[in-house]
């Protein structure tokens, strides 16, 4: 029977699938020497977000057939060395993208309503916190959105026509698809960082949006505003957040993703009162975890079974023509 690894642990409908069928091995961590030890005969992986998958992991995975990545990214595996290999990467687009949306809608609203300060105060006895008047309305305010994709269509979809918010966006590859919703499109991130009360990032990491909410556009922002991310840690950059957080150059923060993975106990984020944190959860709900539990177990039993899965990132990149689909 082959050999399944499970990078951490999934829900129990994708296992259910591969009962009987495989051989499921839950890794007890997710260092890399863990991960070079189980998938040295390993036929199936699935992998969630923490587990580094390198070169060096993957020289090792002698038996290796497939990557099954429960969500979108791929930021931490090496697809060229998969590529090499000749090791399908499949991913599965769309699938918490909702999961998302709800959550930057969830973080809008608990920044403008200060809804962890006033728990807090509640919890603290201080009942007359209930005359500050820090909370404002989301309608007719600004949301910047910076990424038109999927998740970032469903936030101004929702934020427009259930909250109200005026939505100015930021995306040049699909400007021309909104020309009859009642977005106004910038091609200016200048203008987009002056004018918002609330900019959320809906783009992936790549070289071209690593480092994009630079210090400069920080410093462009309203001191009123907020930021959300629930895209990327390395789209901000973050020693240059945490100061105008510190400084109070801008309102606040909620953020979802972060450079270093888990956050540091230590890192300033966990000293400042105008941010709020979640770990890398955004996309992470009961019912985004069934699909993209089965949809993952799906795909290795598609491969161990002599089957092409659907859903294949690296589909015209393999370069092992024994292996191409």
């Amino acid at each position: 029977m082959d050999k399944v690894v499970l990078s951490e642990d999934i829900n129990p409908q994708g296992k259910a699938l591969l009962a009987g069928k495989a051989e499921l091995i839950i890794a007890p961590d997710t260092s890399e020497e863990t991960a070079i030890e189980l998938l040295r005969d390993a036929a199936g992986l699935i992998l969630r977000a923490t587990t580094q998958i390198n070169a060096r992991v993957l020289e090792h995975a002698q038996k290796l057939k497939v990557i099954a990545r429960t969500g979108v990214g791929l930021d931490n595996v090496d697809i060229e060395a998969a590529n090499k290999k000749g090791i399908y990467v499949c991913n599965f687009p769309g699938l918490n993208n909702l999961t998302v949306a709800e959550h930057t809608i969830a973080m809008i609203m608990a920044l403008s309503k200060q809804v962890i300060h006033m728990h807090q105060s509640v919890k603290s006895g201080n009942w007359n916190e209930r005359f500050s008047t820090n909370q404002i309305e989301v309608a007719d305010k600004k949301l910047g959105i910076i990424g038109m994709g999927q998740i970032g269509q469903l936030v101004a979809k929702k934020c427009s026509s259930g909250l109200g918010m005026n939505i100015i966006a930021y995306d040049p590859y699909v400007k021309d698809k909104f020309s009859n919703q009642p977005y106004t499109f910038t091609d200016n991130l200048e203008e987009l960082f002056r004018s918002s009360d609330f900019i959320t990032l809906h783009v992936p990491n790549l070289p071209e949006t690593r480092g994009l909410v630079s210090k400069k556009f920080l410093g462009l922002m309203k001191k009123t505003a907020f930021i959300i991310n629930t895209s990327r840690g390395a789209v901000i950059d973050e020693p240059a957040l945490i100061e105008a957080l510190q400084n109070r150059r801008i309102k606040g923060a909620a953020l979802d993703v972060f450079l270093q993975e888990p956050l540091n106990v230590n890192y300033p984020f966990n000293s400042l009162d105008n941010v709020i944190l979640s770990p890398h959860c955004a996309g992470s709900t009961w019912e985004s975890n069934v699909r993209i539990a089965i949809s993952a177990a799906q795909a290795v039993l598609d491969v161990l079974e002599g089957k092409v899965p659907d859903s294949i990132y690296n589909k015209n990149l393999l370069m092992n023509e024994n292996r191409q689909p």
